[in-house]
């Protein structure tokens, strides 16, 4: 069993839960279905969340939850589920 997590924090906010916290929560999503997988997390500010939503969405302001699932090309393996913002 292996749940990569790559927690990548980019806020100022000072109350977020610690990389323990994340990687029990990314368990309980993820074992249920599957053994392995890799997953980036990245917390972001409202500024950073509003841009990405603009670059990927077309949407002018920030947003809760952006998702970027991972397609793996045909013929290679990697447990690459995706990134979170």
């Amino acid at each position: 069993m292996s749940i990569i997590l790559d927690l990548q924090l980019a806020s100022s906010a000072s109350d977020l839960p610690d990389v323990t916290q994340f990687q029990r929560w990314l368990q309980a999503a993820i074992l249920p279905f599957q053994d392995e997988a890799e997953v980036t997390i990245r917390i972001v500010d409202e500024p950073e969340s509003q841009q990405l939503n603009l670059q990927y969405r077309g949407k002018d302001k920030a947003t809760n939850v952006l998702s970027f699932p991972f397609q793996c090309p045909p013929g290679i393996e990697l447990p690459l589920l995706g990134d979170l913002v």
